[in-house]
């Protein structure tokens, strides 16, 4: 199975890592000083197993230079999925199988606008990761999950063969029954993560530790922060690390979709109004 993954920050540079440390047949797509210093010294990756220090890898610059691709794994961020699909129309085809793993609702949507003519699967992945330099990712705590599925429930032989190369590079691969409840649970997570984290400027664990912050996230989503407490305490959402590095974020695909929502639907939201005027601002 021929594989691209786009993207190698903190999420593309794990799980293509481990993905090319298995043997399989993938090349990473990335740019500027990542794409240089993975070429040159490989990638990197401080895992809660120990230290991998992954070599040669196959990295291109270009979208343009992908060739055949069995299955592409896209790994940017959900503000560049419109100019990334622009530039696959090229490349994929019929067979292609294409995974979004952002964070968001509709980012398989958004991707299967341009690319029509293949076969678009949404995804999410379970994992607190952080890129420490151009070549080297840092794990924090121990998951590192990937869901993928159909909207309709259903499963192809093909996608068992994709869950089984991921198994095999020590991913915990998964295709559910329902990808759109696990999509919803994934949403609803970030979203009061990111809000705890941003909200205070800090790490989960210490934004946790905060009765007076505690009760602000509460509102946001109190069922959904039963799953901070299974990340290691020091972990940031990758909107607070966006944040810290003013860098573009994705809040639009996060507190965003939830406002548009509670608007169509006459619900209040303050909170969430509140963090994100917090982000944008």
């Amino acid at each position: 199975m021929k594989i691209y993954l786009i993207g190698v920050g903190g999420v593309g540079g794990f799980y293509g890592g481990l993905l090319v440390e298995s043997g399989a047949d993938i090349t990473l797509v990335g740019r500027g000083e990542s794409f240089k210093a993975i070429k040159e010294k490989g990638v990197i990756l401080n895992c809660a197993d120990g230290v991998h220090q992954i070599y040669p890898v196959k990295i291109i610059e270009n979208i343009s230079e992908i060739k055949d691709p069995d299955l592409i794994i896209l790994a940017v961020k959900s503000y560049d999925l419109k100019n990334i699909s622009q530039d696959l129309i090229a490349v994929v085809k019929p067979e292609t199988v294409v995974i979004t793993i952002q964070n968001g609702l509709d980012n398989d949507r958004v991707v299967s606008r341009y690319l029509s003519n293949c076969q678009v699967l949404p995804g999410l992945v379970l994992v607190s990761t952080t890129k420490t330099s151009a070549n080297t990712v840092t794990q924090l705590g121990t998951q590192k999950k990937l869901i993928f599925g159909t909207r309709d429930g259903l499963v192809t032989k093909k996608m068992r063969e994709i869950e089984s190369v991921l198994k095999g590079a020590g991913i915990d691969a998964n295709i559910p029954k329902s990808v759109e409840r696990e999509l919803w649970k994934k949403f609803l997570f970030v979203l009061a993560f990111a809000s705890a984290t941003v909200a205070q400027m800090s790490s989960i664990g210490e934004a946790l530790s905060n009765p007076a912050s505690l009760k602000v996230y509460k509102n946001v989503f109190e069922t959904t922060l039963k799953g901070a407490h299974d990340f290691d305490p020091l972990a940031k959402s990758s909107l607070l690390v966006d944040v810290q590095k003013h860098h573009q974020t994705e809040v639009e695909a996060l507190h965003g979709v939830l406002i548009r929502l509670a608007v169509r639907h006459g619900l209040p939201v303050p909170a969430t109004r509140e963090i994100y005027r917090k982000i944008v601002e």
